[in-house]
C-alpha cells in the first residue's frame, strides 16, 4: 500500500539571473530559505518582479516500512504544480522535466533514491516573464500564464510536493461520471500498467446518508483499464442547497486478497445542462446563476491558497452573500479549492489560463493544458462550466477566420472529451464575440449612477438575444469603425461562416461591477505595514489604479472635509459599490431571458478594488445585506424614474418577483412598509409565481408624507410563505424632501436661455432681461462678455454642462468631457462627492452622489484646479480609482472684482420636478447672490 513523505516546508532557494548555476554547484550558491509551496514573488521582497531562472534545493531522509517480500514497488516524486518549466535531479541524477504551470506531474525516483540515507533534491525552474526570457526556450506570449500579465509574475513551486511509494501496479486514475437520469455512476479505472496477472478490484460506495454498496470486478492479465456501471437507485443529489457527496473506495488486490493499492475519491450525483428554452438546468431544474468572478489570488501566497479551513470559510462567505457560483478566472486552481467548493455546494465555472499570441506553440500548449485540466478535475461536482478563451485574449476572433476555426476545433475537442459539462468558447466583451458556445454570455461595465440608463438599455438589448454577441464577417475597416461607433446596434450584418449559433443558449451577464475601496487600516494590519502591491498598478487606466500615497491624496485634496477619515471615505465607496450592484442586478432580474450573472468580483486583487471582500477576505460594508439582492427568490423594484420626491408627491414603485428556488410559493405574499413611516404599508396577497419566471406583483403607491427635514427612507419589502415564514427580503431606497419654500427676492438674468429663464421663473425667481439690474447672471455658456461682466464686479453662475459651454479663458480652469477619459469611470470606478459645509446641506446622501442624483450626474468636469482650491472653493468633486484624477463638479472663484461659480451637474431639464436638482440650484443661487462684491 502507499507510503507518503511530504516535502512541503522549508527549502533552499537561489535566483539565477546570470544563468551560471547547475545542479552540481547549487549547494555552494548563496542560498536563502523559502517555503514550499509558494511562489518566490510572494515570499521575497526583492524578487517581486523577478522572472527567469531559479533553483530549489532540499535534503530529506526516506524512512519507509519494509514492503512485503516479493512486492514490486515504485517511488514517485509528485509535484502539484510548478510554474513554468521544471527540471528535477535527485542525488545528482536527472529524473525528468515538466512543462506547464498549473498541472501536476510525477517522476519515478528509481535507483536515484537512497533508501538508507540522506537525499538531495534539486529543482530548476524557468519562469518566463517577458520576451527577454525567450532565450530560455519559452516565450511568455506563447505560454498559458493567466492574469500574471495584470498582477505580476508568479513563479516556482506553488503547490505541494511529496514522495510516495506505491505498488508498481497502482491505481493511476479513477474517473467517476454521474448519470442522474439513469440512476447510476459510470466508473472508469486505469492502472499504472497492463496487469501481469489476474487482479481484483473492490469498489465500496458510501452514500451521503451512510448506506454502503460493494461491487467487485476482476482484471484479467494484460488489462489496464476497467469500466463499471454502478447502480444508485434514488440517488442523493449534489446541489447548491445540499452538497451531498458520495465516497468511493477503490482497492486493487491480489487474487489471494492481499491489498496492492487503494484510492479514495469523492463525487456528487448531479447533472448540468441547458433546456431548449434557454434555462440553465441543475439536476434537471432551472437554476439562476448568482456568481462572482474569483481570480483565486491570496494576500500572502499569490497563487498559493491558504488552509482548508480558510478555504471553507471563504466559500461560506460566498454563500452568506447569496452566491451560488464562482467563476474561477483564467486560472486552474489548486485541487483543494475545488474540494472546498464541493463541500460548500458552490458551482464553479473554471477557465483555461490565457496566452498572448496564438502561435503553433501556443495552440499546442493550450490544448495540452485543456486536456490536463479536465482529466485532473473530472470528479468535482462543483465544476459545471469550462471556458477556453476569455475576452479574446490570445486570439483575434473579430477579424481572423483562422482563429475562429481554431476555437471551434478546441470547443469540439473539449465537448468530445467532457460531454457532461457546459463549454464557453470565448467569454466576450466589447470588440469580441462568440463563435460557438453552450452559454451566450457577455461582459459589460458602466459607472453607477452616472450611466444607469445606459446599463438599463444595454441589459434590455442583451436580453433580446441580439446579433452582436456572435462574430460577424469582417467587411473592412470602415464597417469595423461603424461597429465601434454603435456596438449595440440592432442592424444585421452577415454572420461569420465559422459561427455555430443555436439560438437558445442560456443568456448570462458574466462580468459587470464597480469599485469599493478597501479599508486601508485593515490591510496595513494584515501586511504589517503598507502592502507591497501599493506600488503596482500604475500602468493601468492612466494611473488611476495605483494605490500608493492614497492617504496623501485624501488629505491633499481636503477630502477629510467631506469624509472625516480615510476609513469613512472607503466605507462610503463600498456603499456606493453596493448601490450600483443592487441596481444592476435588479435590472437583470427584470428580464426572464437572462438566467444568471457574474459580479466582478469575489475579492479584491491587489490594486483592483472591485471585490465583495478585500484581498484578505475581510467583508465590505454591505456583507450582511447583499445576500438579499443575490436571492434565488428576488423581490425586484422595477420601472422607477427617480427616487427623490417632494412631500405630497405620488410615489409609485412597480414590483416583480423572480422565483428560482425550490420552495413552494403558492399563496405567498409580499408585504411593504416605510421604515421611517411604518403606518404607510400594504400587502400583495395570494401570489402564485411560476418557477423560473418573473411575476409582476403590483405597484406600491402612496403619497409622500410631510417631513420636517429631508430624509433617506427605505421601502422595506418582505416575501412571506402562506404560513407567514419570511422567505426573502429586499428594500428600495427613497429620499423625501419637505415642500420647497418661496425663494428670497433675487433678480436673475439668464442670457439667451429662454427655457432656463422660464424654469427659474417657475421656481419663483424674479427674471430680468437687464444684466445691469440683476443680482446674478445664470449663464449656460461662459463667454468673454460674461467673464468681463464678472471682472467688473458681477456675479455669474455658469452651468457648465458641456465642454462647448466654455467660450473664454480663465487661466488654468477648463471644462473637459468625461467620455473617453478615466473620469468616465466605467471600469476603475469614479466616485462623486459633495462638500456640505456651506452648500447642499439639505441633501441627506452622506456626502455621496448616489442614485438621488440619477439623471443629474455630469457629463463634464472642471479641470485645472489645484489641491489648494479644494480647501474651500470646491463644493462637489469626483475622483477615480485610488483617489486619482481629482476634479471639481461645483467650484467658485473670484474674478477680479466679481465672482464666478461653475457647476457641471445636469440640472437645467430637471428644475422644479426633481428635488435634488432644485435644491442644488437654489443653494448655488442663494450662495452667489449674497456674496459681497469683490469676494
Amino acid at each position: 500500500m502507499r507510503h507518503r513523505l511530504s516535502l512541503d516546508g522549508e527549502w533552499q532557494f537561489a535566483p539565477d539571473p546570470g544563468r551560471r548555476l547547475d545542479w552540481s554547484t547549487i549547494a555552494e550558491a548563496a542560498l536563502r530559505p523559502i517555503q514550499v509551496p509558494g511562489p518566490w514573488q510572494a515570499q521575497c521582497s526583492d524578487l517581486r518582479d523577478y522572472t527567469g531562472l531559479a533553483w530549489y534545493r532540499r535534503t530529506f531522509r526516506w524512512d519507509e516500512p519494509e514492503p512485503p517480500a516479493g512486492t514490486d514497488v515504485v517511488h514517485l516524486l509528485c509535484f502539484g504544480a510548478v510554474d513554468y518549466f521544471a527540471t528535477v535531479w535527485l542525488n545528482g541524477i536527472l529524473l525528468g522535466e515538466h512543462e506547464g504551470g498549473y498541472l501536476p506531474f510525477e517522476l519515478p525516483a528509481g535507483s536515484a533514491l537512497r533508501l538508507d540515507g540522506d537525499n538531495e533534491l534539486v529543482v530548476r525552474v524557468i519562469d518566463p516573464g517577458s520576451d527577454a526570457d525567450s532565450e530560455l526556450g519559452f516565450a511568455f506570449a506563447e505560454i498559458p500564464h493567466g492574469k500574471q500579465s495584470w498582477y505580476g509574475p508568479v513563479g516556482g513551486i506553488w503547490q505541494s510536493v511529496f514522495l510516495e511509494r506505491r505498488s508498481a501496479d497502482y491505481l493511476k486514475a479513477v474517473r467517476i461520471t454521474p448519470d442522474v437520469p439513469g440512476e447510476r455512476a459510470l466508473i472508469h479505472i486505469e492502472s499504472s500498467r497492463p496487469a501481469s496477472r489476474a487482479l481484483n478490484l473492490d469498489l465500496t460506495l458510501t452514500a451521503p446518508g451512510g448506506e454502503v454498496l460493494r461491487v467487485g470486478h476482476r482484471i484479467e492479465p494484460g488489462e489496464q483499464v476497467a469500466a463499471r456501471s454502478v447502480s444508485i437507485p434514488a440517488p442523493e443529489l449534489w446541489d447548491t442547497d445540499n452538497p451531498r457527496l458520495y465516497a468511493l473506495e477503490t482497492v486493487l488486490s491480489e487474487e489471494s486478497g492481499t491489498p496492492v493499492d487503494q484510492r479514495n475519491d469523492r463525487f456528487g450525483m448531479r447533472s448540468i445542462g441547458a433546456s431548449p428554452d434557454g434555462f440553465l438546468l441543475l439536476n434537471g431544474r432551472p437554476v439562476y446563476l448568482r456568481g462572482a468572478l474569483d481570480q483565486d489570488y491570496y494576500a500572502h501566497g499569490l497563487y498559493t491558497s491558504f488552509s482548508d479551513a480558510e478555504l471553507d470559510q471563504q466559500f461560506a462567505r460566498a454563500k452568506h452573500m447569496g452566491l451560488n457560483c464562482l467563476r474561477t478566472h483564467i486560472k486552474i486552481a489548486d485541487p483543494r479549492y475545488y474540494d472546498a467548493a464541493d463541500r460548500a455546494g458552490v458551482l464553479i465555472w473554471t477557465e483555461l489560463p490565457n496566452w498572448q499570441e496564438l502561435t503553433e506553440n501556443a495552440k499546442r500548449r493550450a490544448h495540452d493544458t485543456m486536456v490536463g485540466m479536465v482529466v485532473r478535475d473530472w470528479n468535482h461536482p462543483s465544476i459545471v462550466i469550462w471556458t477556453i478563451v476569455n475576452e479574446n485574449w490570445g486570439t483575434d476572433l473579430a477579424v481572423n477566420a483562422l482563429h475562429r476555426a481554431w476555437l471551434v476545433s478546441m470547443y469540439t475537442d473539449l465537448k468530445r472529451l467532457d460531454p457532461s459539462r457546459l463549454v464557453v468558447g470565448n467569454s466576450p466583451c466589447f470588440t469580441n464575440f462568440h463563435v460557438v458556445t453552450d452559454i451566450e454570455d457577455f461582459h459589460n461595465y458602466y459607472a453607477m449612477p452616472d450611466h444607469h440608463r445606459q446599463w438599463k438599455d444595454w441589459v434590455q438589448a442583451f436580453a433580446a438575444r441580439p446579433a452582436w454577441t456572435f462574430a460577424r464577417e469582417y467587411a473592412g475597416i470602415e464597417r469595423w469603425r461603424e461597429y465601434l461607433r454603435d456596438p449595440w446596434s440592432a442592424s444585421a450584418t452577415p454572420t461569420a461562416p465559422e459561427v455555430q449559433r443555436r439560438g437558445n443558449e442560456p443568456i448570462v451577464v458574466s462580468e459587470f461591477g464597480n469599485w469599493g475601496l478597501p479599508d486601508i487600516a485593515r490591510l496595513r494590519d494584515a501586511y504589517g505595514g503598507e502592502p507591497w502591491w501599493f506600488e503596482t498598478g500604475i500602468e493601468w487606466g492612466e494611473g488611476v489604479t495605483y494605490p500608493h500615497a492614497v492617504e496623501r491624496r485624501y488629505r491633499g485634496y481636503h477630502l477629510d472635509k467631506v469624509f472625516p477619515s480615510l476609513s469613512d471615505l472607503t466605507t462610503a465607496s463600498q456603499r456606493m459599490q453596493y448601490a450600483a450592484l443592487k441596481f444592476q442586478i435588479e435590472q437583470m432580474r427584470r428580464h426572464p431571458s437572462i438566467v444568471g450573472y457574474v459580479i466582478t468580483e469575489f475579492t479584491d486583487v491587489h490594486w483592483e478594488a472591485n471585490g465583495l471582500l478585500d484581498i484578505c477576505r475581510n467583508p465590505k460594508a454591505y456583507y450582511d445585506v447583499i445576500g438579499q439582492v443575490n436571492s434565488a427568490d428576488a423581490i425586484v423594484p422595477m420601472d422607477w424614474e427617480r427616487i427623490a420626491f417632494w412631500e405630497g408627491e405620488r410615489c409609485e414603485v412597480r414590483l416583480g418577483l423572480s422565483h428560482f428556488s425550490a420552495l413552494d410559493l403558492r399563496d405567498c405574499r409580499i408585504e411593504w412598509f416605510l421604515d421611517l413611516h411604518p403606518d404607510l404599508r400594504g400587502t400583495f396577497e395570494n401570489l402564485g409565481p411560476n418557477r423560473a419566471h418573473l411575476t409582476t406583483v403590483g405597484t406600491v403607491a402612496f403619497t409622500v408624507p410631510a417631513v420636517p427635514d429631508a430624509a433617506r427612507v427605505r421601502l422595506e419589502l418582505r416575501l412571506r410563505a402562506a404560513d407567514g415564514r419570511e422567505l426573502s427580503r429586499n428594500h428600495h431606497e427613497l429620499y423625501f424632501f419637505p415642500r420647497r419654500t418661496a425663494p428670497p427676492p433675487i433678480r436673475i438674468h439668464a442670457p439667451q436661455a429662454p427655457r432656463l429663464s422660464a424654469r427659474l421663473g417657475d421656481l419663483g425667481y424674479e427674471m430680468t432681461d437687464d444684466d445691469a439690474s440683476a443680482d446674478l447672471v445664470v449663464a449656460e455658456t461662459l463667454t468673454d462678455a460674461w467673464r468681463s461682466y464678472a471682472q467688473n464686479g458681477g456675479r455669474v453662475l455658469w452651468l457648465a454642462e458641456r465642454p462647448e459651454s466654455y467660450q473664454t479663458h480663465l487661466g488654468s480652469w477648463g471644462v473637459a468631457a468625461r467620455e473617453g477619459r478615466s473620469w468616465q469611470g466605467d471600469w476603475a470606478s469614479s466616485m462623486s462627492w459633495l462638500r456640505q459645509h456651506q452648500l447642499f446641506k439639505g441633501i441627506p446622501t452622506g456626502g455621496t452622489v448616489d442614485f438621488a442624483f440619477a439623471d443629474l450626474t455630469p457629463d463634464a468636469v472642471l479641470v485645472g484646479l489645484s489641491p489648494r482650491d479644494f480647501a474651500s472653493r470646491v463644493h462637489a468633486g469626483l475622483f477615480v480609482g485610488w483617489v486619482h484624477h481629482v476634479v471639481a463638479l461645483v467650484a467658485e472663484r473670484p474674478v477680479d472684482r466679481g465672482h464666478l461659480m461653475a457647476c457641471t451637474f445636469r440640472l437645467r431639464e430637471h428644475l422644479g420636478q426633481h428635488p435634488v436638482a432644485t435644491i442644488v440650484m437654489d443653494d448655488m443661487i442663494r450662495h452667489m447672490a449674497r456674496r459681497p462684491e469683490g469676494a
